[in-house]
């Protein structure tokens, strides 16, 4: 038995039935045709293996969950995360379930849920065999450290991924194989635009649309993330890969026209490329994603502040956005929005989400933490107010001890008022 109890022979086993059609589902995936690679991902999930295992049922089984999240079938994903846990009962793939679990809660927006999930099952790192699951895991790690404007993790998590997605490495059933909607190469331009700007992430945008296939796979891997890259495309005033990445989504989506990811994706980048409100709207209303809803109403936002003029429907959107960022655990995409909502509307940003910080060593977020705590209130109605989670409020607080030097909540409270204090006097 294997470090995770886990038989290697099932695992290195070259004649997998499960494997197989795994394989024959990510090429029909990467032709486009959707709906017929779920189709045989579903066969793989209930196929049985030929040496009468069913680790390569359930593992196939978490394969499917994986592609449905990526379209964000999440019910469907679910199922097939309970079709693996039936299928057998091994540590081994508790620990992967855990990992797809993650993912699927990210994408519902519980970030604090995702992040317990692959702190459980990481420990996949550990076994060879098992180790590609691990990107699943660091993938999910990456993205909320992005979100939550932990910068120093998200780099960390980050490199754990670039080698996979330069060399190939991904594994499953101990072979060298590739499911390709797996492929977290857009969250590595996304890490790099967070980290070094979007001038930085241009060239590596622009290689992502460099041929229909790449598009394609991009589109399919993570349809949301299509309109993060041409938005900086278009920024950096490359409309001809800008448009390329259009026309392939179209086709994508006229090939696929029930999958609503990929529908609401193709109408994003049509509003882009446009600068079309009513096509944002419409990709907004077709979006099952909160984050990337967020996203469609920041970018409405923009486009009436910009090309309109229409500065109070501006203030709406803003304000739907700054709000589903905050549903979506994505404090980072708050505060930038926030930030833009502040320019239209001083009194409406300052009174829903915090202020800015007087003390030097907190961030906005952790300022108005500790000045909420200080006043009294409970982890639970400072999440309420601030719209964040009750394990987001407990994570900042312990980071505001650590910098203040507090030791619990009543310190805290008995020092506040000297601590703003001695910030306001330094200012002056």
């Amino acid at each position: 038995m294997g470090i995770l109890g886990l038989n290697a022979s099932i695992l290195s086993s070259h004649d997998c039935i499960n494997l197989e059609i795994l394989h024959t589902a990510g090429s029909v995936w990467l032709e486009g045709d959707v709906v017929s690679a779920i189709s045989l991902a579903e066969a793989a999930a209930t196929a049985r293996c030929r040496r009468g295992s069913a680790h390569c049922t359930a593992l196939a089984s978490l394969q499917l969950a994986l592609l449905l999240t990526n379209l964000r079938c999440i019910d469907e994903a679910k199922r097939a995360v309970r079709q693996a846990n039936a299928a057998v009962d091994d540590p081994a793939i508790d620990a992967v379930t855990a990992l797809v679990r993650a993912k699927i809660a990210l994408c519902e927006g519980d970030i604090d849920e995702a992040v317990e999930l692959c702190d459980a099952g990481m420990v996949v790192a550990n076994d060879p065999r098992l180790a590609s699951w691990a990107s699943i895991g660091n993938t999910v790690r990456a993205i909320t450290a992005m979100r939550r404007g932990e910068l120093a993790a998200m780099i960390h998590h980050a490199n754990q991924l670039k080698d996979d997605v330069l060399f190939g490495r991904d594994v499953l059933f101990g072979r060298r194989d590739t499911f390709p909607w797996d492929s977290p190469a857009w969250l590595v331009v996304q890490i790099l635009e967070a980290e070094k700007g979007w001038e930085v992430a241009v060239p590596l945008a622009r290689g992502l649309f460099e041929s229909e296939s790449s598009a394609r796979g991009l589109l399919l891997s993570e349809p949301a993330a299509a309109s993060f890259l041409v938005r900086i495309l278009l920024r950096a005033g490359d409309r001809e890969t800008a448009q390329r990445g259009r026309r392939c989504a179209a086709a994508l989506s006229a090939d696929n026209p029930d999958i609503r990811a990929i529908t609401a994706a193709a109408l994003h980048l049509d509003a882009l490329v446009e600068e079309d409100v009513s096509l944002l709207q419409q990709a907004a209303t077709a979006s099952r994603d909160a984050w990337t809803r967020a996203s469609m109403n920041e970018d409405i936002g923009d486009l009436l502040s910009a090309n309109y003029g229409e500065f109070r429907r501006a203030c709406t959107h803003y304000d739907t956005a700054m709000h589903s960022y905050a549903d979506a655990g994505s404090p980072r995409d708050s505060s930038r929005v926030r930030s833009k909502l502040r320019r239209h509307d001083t009194s409406k940003a300052a009174a829903r989400f915090w202020p800015s910080s007087r003390i030097p060593m907190l961030t906005d977020t952790e300022y108005a933490v500790a000045e909420l705590v200080a006043g009294g209130l409970t982890n639970a109605e400072v999440a309420g107010k601030m719209f964040l989670s009750r394990h987001t409020v407990a994570f900042h607080l312990r980071k505001i001890f650590q910098k203040v030097g507090a030791k619990s909540r009543i310190e805290l409270a008995v020092m506040w008022k000297q601590l703003v204090g001695q910030d306001i006097t330094t200012s002056m």
